[in-house]
């Protein structure tokens, strides 16, 4: 005999938030996050090149407007989205008092983004925090969705929660301070996002690649603009990634592990374009993918540095057991998201994620590694 209580809870209220896309946007930031900012408490947290970079000047800023903020800044690089530095994190925030009712604002690229909008979800079990991207991998996927985690030495991202922001602000002034090779890195998440979903601008950005990179705002804002209302479509219909929004996942199963291997030298973009061009090669030798569709694929890429080459660096079997880590996987299955054609993805019964057989990914890999 036993006594069986159930609890019902009602879906949550409905949650929005605005995406600001503009140039100039942080000579503005004290108006843009007034209606989010409940108490005059404000915490920012930065990385130690983006705090000097704008993170002064927005403190200073919010100060002369009657804020009391505190900037907080931890050591840049991948290998520092870790638990110690969330733990670092959150004995700062106790340290300045910050409450429920206290603003937390992530400055910076993906990582920081990430860090922050963990330490968020968890602190007090859940404050506000609005994302402030300063990279165009930043703006174009980490900022939008609210997935945020943290590293751990078994992979990447796999301790973490859905925490959305109560708002995005995107200053395209930022992405003037970037090297090439970090605009390039950001890039290929939009082509991403792109090949799965949207054929007409894939082929835009193959068209205007010179123009994007050289950040062309005729070029570079319909890209980011396009990117987000993709992204933002996809997280409306699935936020938890139950089914549509694995399809973002394309490249990451082998970039992931790529990163991993590298111990995180080789850039998130960097990973995920070499992840892109796998499990098209995946796809096409399952015949879901043409030879045409491929080769389209692996062009793109190339035009942009990344093929076949780099990956005679790795021994396949390395590459595979950093792929078991992923958390997609089920009971030790590998799975892939799968392009059929260019701006589509396969799947069956609305599920996008599939086991793959780990003698066809070392097929594709040493398939690639000949050419």
């Amino acid at each position: 005999m036993f006594t069986q209580i159930n609890v019902t809870i009602p879906s949550k209220d409905s949650w929005s938030y605005p995406i600001t896309i503009q140039n100039g946007l942080l000579d503005k930031i004290s108006e843009l996050i007034q209606p989010h900012a409940i108490s005059k408490k404000i915490i920012i947290i930065a990385d130690d090149i983006t705090a000097k970079i704008y993170g002064e000047k927005i403190l200073a800023d919010l100060l002369a407007n009657d804020y009391h903020v505190k900037l907080v800044k931890f050591k840049h690089g991948e290998e520092n989205k870790s638990a110690t530095t969330k733990l670092y994190l959150e004995e700062e925030m106790f340290a300045f008092g910050v409450d429920r009712h206290t603003l937390c604002i992530a400055l910076g690229g993906g990582v920081v983004g990430d860090m922050v909008g963990f330490t968020a979800a968890t602190y007090m079990r859940g404050i506000k925090f609005i994302q402030i991207p300063t990279t165009l991998l930043s703006m174009i996927d980490s900022s939008v969705g609210g997935k945020v985690a943290v590293n751990t030495s078994y992979g990447k991202n796999i301790i973490g929660a859905f925490w959305q922001p109560k708002a995005v602000i995107m200053d395209l002034n930022t992405l003037k301070t970037l090297p090439k090779e970090h605009i390039i890195n950001g890039f290929f998440e939009a082509i991403k996002i792109f090949l799965t979903f949207d054929k007409e601008f894939t082929i835009f950005a193959s068209e205007h690649l010179n123009a994007i990179i050289d950040l062309d705002t005729n070029y570079v804002l319909p890209i980011i603009k396009k990117a987000v209302e993709l992204k933002s479509y996809v997280v409306e219909v699935d936020e938890f990634e139950q089914n549509l929004r694995m399809v973002l996942n394309f490249g990451h199963t082998v970039g992931h592990a790529l990163e991993k291997i590298t111990k995180y030298k080789l850039l998130h973009g960097y990973a995920i374009a070499y992840g892109m061009l796998v499990e098209a090669k995946i796809a096409h030798i399952l015949g879901y993918l043409s030879n045409e569709d491929f080769t389209f694929v692996n062009d793109i890429l190339n035009k942009l540095d990344v093929n076949s080459n780099y990956l005679s660096n790795f021994d396949n079997n390395e590459i595979i057991v950093a792929m078991r880590g992923d958390k997609k996987n089920i009971n030790q299955q590998i799975k892939l998201t799968l392009l059929n054609k260019i701006g589509s993805v396969y799947n069956v019964d609305n599920k996008f994620a599939f086991a793959v057989d780990e003698a066809i990914i070392i097929k594709a890999l040493d398939e690639l590694k000949v050419v």
